[in-house]
């Protein structure tokens, strides 16, 4: 039986404006945590079997045709000013993060956004010495009772919740609650300097 290895690459949504980005499953590629709770990406997967479809076929073809999967993320990197990794899932393997400082290592031109919580590959890699490009913008993310271990000062994204309690500091910068925006513009989580938080409001 052929596979379709064409992987799908998002357009964009209504937050994300029209920036494509590349998503895998939500949970199945992220550490055990509490925000599994609340995921609104699951959630998403949940009531929209094409969605969680095409996640899961990235995810496939990502362990199946690796070769492929960079390729055509590489592709659309290529042809566009800003990209994001991740409106679902997380970054897998560390083997994942290295091909994604490549790519943005290649395409200068092009602005990588990336949120995550895999803080140990992030560090792993950096106490490697490896050099993440200053256009892929890694921002750590957090949640409620789980320790942020972010050595290197990377920037950090953190949630307001409904109840209006938060891991975020005081001077950490709202969210205006559109990435397409903040990109146009070289503000918000596109020009996070390393020490500083953006706060978001709970979905």
């Amino acid at each position: 039986m052929t596979i379709n290895t064409n992987i799908k690459i998002s357009p964009g949504n209504s937050k994300m404006g029209a920036i494509p980005s590349v998503s895998l499953p939500a949970i199945k590629t992220c550490r055990d945590c509490k925000c599994k709770e609340k995921c609104y990406a699951a959630k998403l997967e949940r009531l929209r079997p094409t969605v969680r479809n095409a996640y899961q076929h990235n995810l496939k073809v990502l362990q199946s045709d690796p070769e492929t999967f960079w390729r055509e993320v590489e592709a659309t990197v290529m042809l566009n000013r800003y990209f994001r990794f991740h409106v679902s899932g997380d970054i897998p393997s560390k083997d994942y993060l290295l091909r994604m400082i490549g790519i943005a290592e290649r395409n200068r031109h092009c602005e990588i956004l990336c949120f995550t919580k895999r803080y140990d590959f992030v560090n792993a890699v950096l106490s490697d010495g490896k050099h993440i490009p200053d256009n892929l913008h890694l921002i750590l993310s957090g949640w409620v009772d789980l320790e942020m271990v972010n050595p290197f000062s990377l920037p950090e994204a953190h949630v307001r919740f409904k109840d209006g309690t938060t891991t975020a500091r005081a001077d950490a910068k709202p969210c205006n609650g559109n990435c397409a925006e903040c990109a146009m513009t070289d503000t918000g989580c596109w020009t996070l300097k390393r020490g500083e938080q953006v706060v978001f409001n709970e979905h």
